[in-house]
């Protein structure tokens, strides 16, 4: 005699396997070694989850991103030393020309001497 191949006989066996898993699932609760076992995972997992939840709060403490703050700096820093430079190029300019005019004017003293 053949098992029937319908639909509901396939949904009955499925409920049936169900059910017989849900008692072996349920006498296992008994013994002694799984409930150890499972305590110490649920200790295991709660210690997880609470160096997670220290992980999490450092991630959000994170200072903020300084990157383009400090590009900008850059490109400020590289200005103001372009800066000087002319400055200190328009420095020994003057002091050049000063120099020359004080020799133009030791000239003239020479020339011109007051007496």
């Amino acid at each position: 005699m053949n098992a029937p191949s319908t639909p509901a006989f396939h949904q009955f066996l499925r409920f049936a396997a169900c059910i017989a898993g849900a008692i072996a699932v349920s006498s296992c609760g008994d013994d002694p070694e799984l409930v150890k076992k499972t305590q110490e995972q649920q200790a295991e997992i709660t210690r997880l989850r609470g160096e997670v939840a220290l992980i999490d709060e450092k991630l959000r403490n994170l200072p903020a991103d300084k990157s383009s703050e400090l590009a900008e700096a850059k490109k400020v820093a590289e200005t103001q030393t372009a800066e000087i430079k002319a400055l200190e190029e328009e420095i020994a300019s003057l002091e050049a020309r000063k120099k020359s005019i004080d020799e133009e004017f030791k000239a003239y003293q020479r020339k011109y001497s007051v007496r």
